[in-house]
């Protein structure tokens, strides 16, 4: 006679047959052409192999969301975990990572504004990364000089993250057709402010000043923008970066924080070799 799996076990049976084929895709990873699928494979039967042996509506509940996460948008997931959850202010607003080439258009752009700020000469020489020669900084090509830009605001960040904590890098929160981009948040959870960062490098001191007070203009829209999108005051950090501590007099950077503080702006200076670099020809 045939044996028939009673009702009682079905979740047991289907478990252990789920196993099995977990345990081939174990063995199939070994494969260097198949390793990648493979490997997502198991994981999926792994769990749901578990889920059937624990046989609770929680494991299963946990298993579709776990298992989800390999074969469905991130954002699909986020948005019905907010449904569960009945948050109505996820869907108000979105905050999203830039991709590398939106990072790049964003630091060409402020490139561009500081060129057209201080009519920098022409410039030819590649510049390294880890070295600045200050007297030799206003010669740097368009590419050295994007890829030095680059890396200043990531050695600001990684600076002041010691102070802060772990700094998101490029986001974007937007709203309908409303969107603002910054180089560095810090999340303070749901019912708070953000801390936002804006880094800013001045490479010619003699235009630092108009360069700066142009960047707390612009740092104000970008405070408001983020409070029309989020419904929340950010603490908004505009990281000045100088070549040395002494490229902006006492008195002027004074003027520039009064005008900071007036919009709500905190502003912070940073000196190449603080963050980092190592520089030489300081005088220059």
């Amino acid at each position: 006679m045939e044996y028939i799996v009673p009702p009682d076990n079905y979740a047991s049976f289907i478990g252990t047959v789920v196993l099995l084929v977990s345990i081939l895709c174990l063995f199939i990873t070994f494969l260097q052409k198949q390793r990648s699928h493979a490997t997502k494979l198991f994981s999926i039967m792994l769990v749901a192999s578990l889920a059937f042996f624990s046989s609770h509506w929680a494991t299963y509940f946990a298993a579709i969301f776990i298992v989800a996460t390999a074969v469905t948008e991130l954002e699909f997931l986020q948005n019905l975990a907010a449904i569960i959850r009945k948050d109505e202010n996820y869907f108000k607003y979105k905050k999203e990572a830039l991709s590398k080439a939106e990072n790049i258009r964003r630091k060409a752009e402020e490139a561009i504004e500081e060129e057209y700020t201080s009519e920098q000469p022409s410039e030819s020489e590649e510049s390294t990364i880890t070295k600045i020669d200050l007297s030799k900084l206003q010669e740097l090509s368009n590419t050295s000089r994007m890829k030095l830009s680059f890396e200043v605001e990531e050695k600001a960040l990684s600076y002041l993250s010691k102070e802060y904590g772990r700094i998101e890098r490029g986001v974007r929160f937007r709203k309908n057709n409303q969107s603002v981009e910054f180089d560095g948040v810090v999340t303070n959870g749901r019912d708070k402010a953000d801390t936002i960062f804006e880094v800013k490098w001045t490479r010619n001191p003699d235009h630092a000043f108009m360069f700066i007070n142009q960047s707390i203009r612009r740092s104000s829209d970008q405070v408001n923008s983020y409070s029309s999108i989020t419904g929340k005051k950010p603490t908004f950090n505009l990281v000045v970066v100088t070549n040395t501590k002494t490229s902006i007099v006492t008195d002027r950077w004074e003027k520039l924080r009064e005008r900071a503080e007036e919009v709500d702006v905190n502003l912070i200076n940073l000196s190449l070799k603080e963050i980092g670099f190592e520089v030489t020809h300081e005088i220059a």
